[in-house]
């Protein structure tokens, strides 16, 4: 076991996985030009981190490359710190690249790249859409953020190429790039790291760079998609009590709900059985004492205008929102409360009372609307000591007063390196980032340290180091509006289930539509009895005078009894119309859309626990579909084992050997248009 082993695990037995440039020399080679030497920091039973310490010729920069070595996958997980050693500003640091490496590929075969988009807030029901991108000859691969919420892409890849590859994924909390090109017959250029950097370091200074993950495949490649959601569920996922943390399913309300309705709504919640887990109270609580609508009313929001001002409303609010926490608390639920701490609207007290703490200053017309007035934003400073203080202790002061047990926070922003980039000086370039993004970290760690069992909510980040401290409760805003297309939802469960375990949806709450409904089941929902935003116009709607609460008990106790199989293996059972057979001897070299959006279609899925011999299957058909019976082949069960599958709706339940679900299939007959069916299957124990 050594830092060599790494190597050779992810194909970099040659060169380092990493460039740097320092001032005029290119080291593409490092381990030739800087002197080094390999310790091994710690050990335990399923990790070892590796570290290789280099010094620059000119005796100024230590340089050292963290390289964690999981021992029960292949797995390799590193960052790189750079520190200034010396007494002298250091020559400029740039082209900084943690990965950047060239992989050996079958020159007959075209490469695939699997990847996902964002959340998308603006395009409908393509959030988080599985892509594949055939590297061609002379063809470029690149995703990238600008840093805030993931819009375009989140920063997971899978370089797939007849049975085996690669699948990485970055950890940055700030703006990442990640590119793969194909730059001769038998190799792949594959980098990944921040957009820029051009540092020349203080003495005595120290920065990091984005993490980087690389785990090399050989066999199938979901086979290969569920190790990293194995690998990822257990490092990149929160923990409490040792366990990965268990996605809430929430009610939703505004931040104007006031207190009589909000606590008639609760006690209504327990009177009808409903158990949910989380009372969530959004935007708009906050700000200078003002008349606040109870929802979301679109196009008529003010709630972005006092963002940076985390004074209560005292006219929606003038017992402050402890009553609306205890009352969650007694009827068994946790209280979620929204902020948005890194952005300020200009004006607010603490942009007066510490200008030196917010970062550039950008207007817009917030979301396009032409009544809704021009703001000015700055960016709140992480990276500066005193002011992440201040709003640690007043998050923190915050979260113990009122009880707060989950802590939301948005960024309603996707273009962050705007301000970052408009304070570096010409030889500083990246500075500001890196040390905002160490210190919203840093943010996040201390508000854990100090209140051990708070469940953190990042809204629409998605990169390693967020993802391992936080739940991502709402993965896109497009199912929020009431007139959103189901398909939505589908489509971001399967881009994402790719990828990890952890995340939750919004769902606008349909009466009866169950369709609509298990359209959005993922390891956390969040959905009401009651309206919560839309237009005028659409608000009440959507909703029957006498809500029928026996229909929502049983969408609420089918969500519940899904929800552990969401941690277990997933499996796609429909992609673009694809036969099974071609899917799974993959890869796929000439479709860009690997999700397939039409009406006519169906969607599946399994969710397979293979530590309980217990799972479930998910079917949709979709509105326009021509076809009432369909054959799936399941996957990840005993060729002979027993399986006992109930249909939820009908209740029966029959008994069928694994090799016949693994060959022949599930048929599976909906009448509906739209329609649905939800199975739960277990493996029967021999008697």
């Amino acid at each position: 076991m050594s830092y060599e082993n790494c190597l050779k695990k992810i194909g970099a037995s040659q060169l380092p996985p990493f460039t740097i440039q320092y001032g005029r020399n290119q080291l593409d080679n490092i381990d030739k030009e800087w002197k080094w030497k390999d310790e091994i920091a710690w050990q335990d039973s399923d990790r070892i981190l590796h570290k290789r310490v280099y010094v620059s010729d000119d005796g100024l920069i230590r340089l050292t490359c963290e390289m964690t070595e999981f021992l029960n996958n292949n797995a390799v997980e590193w960052i790189l710190y750079l520190e200034n050693i010396g007494t002298c500003h250091s020559p400029v640091i740039s082209n900084l690249l943690p990965l950047h490496m060239n992989l050996t590929v079958d020159p007959d075969i075209i490469p695939s790249v699997l990847y996902s988009k964002g959340c998308f807030p603006e395009a409908g029901v393509d959030n988080y859409a599985l892509r594949n991108y055939p590297l061609k000859p002379g063809r470029k691969f690149q995703i990238d953020s600008p840093g805030g919420k993931t819009i375009e892409s989140i920063p997971f890849f899978n370089i797939c190429q007849n049975g085996r590859g690669w699948i990485g994924a970055v950890g940055w909390a700030g703006s990442w790039i990640i590119s793969a090109e194909k730059t001769g017959a038998d190799e792949i250029e594959l980098k990944a790291g921040m957009n820029e950097t051009n540092i020349s370091l203080k003495p005595e200074e120290k920065i990091r760079t984005p993490r980087i993950l690389l785990m090399p495949w050989e066999g199938e490649w979901i086979e290969a998609q569920n190790s990293l959601r194995r690998h990822n569920l257990i490092y990149h996922t929160p923990h409490y009590n040792g366990k990965p943390v268990e996605v809430p399913i929430c009610h939703g309300g505004w931040g104007g709900l006031k207190e009589e309705h909000a606590l008639e709504l609760m006690d209504k919640i327990q009177a009808e059985n409903m158990q949910y887990d989380a009372f969530w109270m959004d935007a708009g609580w906050y700000g200078p004492d003002r008349e606040e609508d109870e929802y979301q009313v679109f196009g008529e929001e003010d709630w972005f205008l006092y963002t940076g001002d985390w004074r209560i409303n005292k006219t929606a609010h003038p017992r402050g929102l402890k009553p609306i926490s205890d009352a969650a608390h007694k009827h068994n639920m946790k209280y979620l409360l929204w902020f948005e701490p890194e952005r300020v609207v200009v004006g607010t007290p603490i942009s007066k009372e510490h200008p030196e703490w917010i970062i550039g200053d950008k207007a817009t017309n917030f979301g396009g609307h032409k009544d809704l007035p021009y703001v000015r934003f700055g960016l709140y400073d992480f990276g500066n000591e005193e002011a992440r203080k201040w709003m640690t202790d007043m998050i923190s002061r915050t979260i113990s007063e009122i009880g707060i047990d989950i802590f939301r926070q948005d960024c309603n922003d996707s273009g962050l390196a705007y301000y970052w980039n408009s304070v570096d000086t010409p030889d500083r370039r990246g500075m500001t980032q890196i040390r905002y993004v160490e210190g919203l970290l840093e943010f996040w760690d201390e508000l854990r340290r100090r209140h051990p069992d708070l469940i953190f909510d990042i809204v629409q980040r998605g990169d390693l180091d967020t993802i391992t401290r936080a739940v991502d409760l709402s993965r896109s805003d497009y199912p929020i509006a009431p007139d959103s297309d189901p398909i939505g939802n589908q489509i971001a469960t399967e881009g994402l289930s790719f990828w990890r375990a952890h995340y939750g949806t919004l769902v606008t709450t349909i009466p009866e539509d169950t369709y609509h409904m298990r359209s959005a089941f993922c390891p956390g929902v969040g959905f009401a009895i009651t309206d919560l935003n839309g237009t005028r116009e659409q608000l009440g709607a959507f909703k029957e005078r006498e809500f029928p609460f026996s229909w929502a008990r049983s969408i609420m106790n089918q969500l519940r009894r899904a929800r552990p199989y969401y941690y277990g293996d997933y499996y796609p059972l429909t992609i673009s119309g694809l036969n099974q057979a071609k899917l799974f001897g993959g890869p796929w070299a000439y479709e860009e859309n690997v999700c397939s959006f039409e009406r006519t279609d169906w969607f599946a899925y399994q969710m397979n626990r293979k530590d309980l011999e217990e799972g479930m299957v998910m079917v949709l058909k979709r509105p326009f579909s021509a076809y009432c019976t369909a054959q799936f082949v399941l996957r990840g069960l005993e060729a002979e084992g027993m399986y006992e599958i109930e249909d939820v709706d009908t209740e029966e339940r029959i008994c069928k050997k694994g090799s016949e679900l693994s060959e022949t299939g599930l048929e599976i007959t909906i009448s509906e248009k739209p329609g649905s069916k939800l199975y739960f299957y277990r493996q029967m124990q021999e008697e």
